[in-house]
């Protein structure tokens, strides 16, 4: 009896009720803000194209920096040992470091 009863009342409150109704312009809308979407995509993806670009030339400078470092590292030690060979022979000539 209770469960009539409510089924009533939850019927009851159903009347009057009207079928909910889309706006006109709901699907022109509805592309607007997926174009929209799109375009904001489209910007996004340049940015990041940009950005790999920036890390790349950062990596380029970071390698040639290296590598002009180590020529100058390598003639600079080649120097020293010609130069070192020139002294070994005023040392033996001299007898600088000889017991007499």
């Amino acid at each position: 009896m209770k469960e009539e009863k409510r089924l009533e009342d939850v019927m009851g409150s159903l009347k009057g009720i009207q079928r909910a109704k889309a706006p006109h312009d709901g699907f022109a809308k509805i592309q607007q803000r997926l174009a929209q979407q799109r375009q904001e995509a489209a910007v996004l993806d340049q940015k990041s194209s940009s950005n790999w670009l920036k890390v790349a030339a950062v990596i380029a400078l970071v390698l040639c920096s290296n590598i002009w470092a180590v020529t100058t590292y390598i003639s600079s030690t080649n120097q020293t040992s010609a130069e070192s060979g020139g002294y070994s022979q005023v040392t033996s000539d001299f007898n600088l470091y000889g017991n007499e």
